[in-house]
């Protein structure tokens, strides 16, 4: 999965479109890859054909139990990466399921690398896994999940809403 996330052809901060068009993204607060959430994770995703990848280091702010990075945080990257997945097929994708299994713990000031990957396409439906590993590659949390792909109509507003026009994508 890791080696084809490598192969980006755009960002969080902005897509290439199949026609060679840039689509750079307008700031939004999203708690996970927004940059104007003061509290956020902050991420920021690597878009390949049906995958997707980030990095990031959580800080003592994202702790749970025994001083170890709360499991809804790993969950949350791990959705991430996995919503993410289906941009490359012009698809702005939701939850509609998630499953998550926590393999080991992760610790505050570990860099974790997460990656999504779309495993099948019904239509609007996308059936997509994910991984959370650590820098020293053991597998922290792993998943997968249903992504409901928006309709024309919601595609087209939600361009709109995130200023998803023409412009330079951020690499």
């Amino acid at each position: 999965m890791d080696e084809q996330a490598r192969e980006v052809i755009g960002t969080s901060d902005g897509i290439v479109a199949e026609d060679g068009s840039r689509y750079a993204f307008a700031d939004h607060n999203c708690f996970a890859c927004g940059r104007e959430n003061p509290i956020g994770m902050g991420l920021h995703i690597q878009l390949g054909e049906g995958t997707a990848r980030t990095e990031w280091t959580a800080g003592p702010d994202f702790v749970g139990w025994s001083d170890k990075v709360h499991g809804g945080i790993i969950a949350t990257l791990l959705d991430e990466v996995m919503a993410w997945a289906p941009s490359s097929f012009d698809s702005w994708a939701v939850t509609a399921e998630m499953r998550v299994r926590f393999r080991s713990p992760a610790m505050p000031g570990e860099r974790l690398i997460a990656t999504g990957k779309v495993v099948e396409r019904r239509r609007r439906i996308f059936e997509v896994s994910g991984e959370v590993r650590g820098a020293d590659g053991r597998l922290v949390a792993e998943g997968g999940g249903r992504y409901l792909g928006a309709s024309p109509s919601e595609k087209a507003d939600l361009k709109e809403r995130y200023g998803a026009a023409p412009g330079t994508a951020g690499e």
